[in-house]
């Protein structure tokens, strides 16, 4: 296993550890998305599915897998932008381990844009 697919499944695992932290937060209240957790789970339909598909295309060493290898890394860069940069509320993704999921996808997602962008 290559450095990329590592690094895609390390971020992949910590984008979807957030999602999983953000539905026990009700992050579509943060955010004020409709359609409560329901609107919520069908948004991220599309997004796990491309997130594994991205794996088979990293692999395949394809156009479309280096596209979206890079859209997870800025995908990893998200949660710590939008939770503890731009939107940071009090009570929310403060405990331990939502620190420790969003920094390491940040590192993680930093890791991965630089790689697919500057290291082909």
């Amino acid at each position: 296993m290559n450095a990329i697919i590592l690094i895609y499944i390390v971020n992949a695992t910590l984008l979807l550890l957030h999602e999983i932290d953000s539905a026990y937060i009700k992050e579509w209240e943060i955010l004020k998305l409709p359609g409560k957790i329901t609107g919520f789970l069908l948004l991220h339909i599309p997004i796990i599915i491309i997130l594994f598909w991205g794996i088979v295309e990293i692999e395949k060493q394809t156009a479309l897998g280096s596209i979206i290898a890079v859209i997870a890394g800025i995908g990893g860069l998200m949660p710590y932008i939008v939770h503890k940069a731009v939107l940071k509320k009090e009570g929310y993704f403060d405990s331990a381990m939502s620190n420790v999921v969003i920094y390491l996808n940040l590192a993680t997602g930093l890791a991965l844009v630089a790689v697919k962008t500057f290291y082909r």
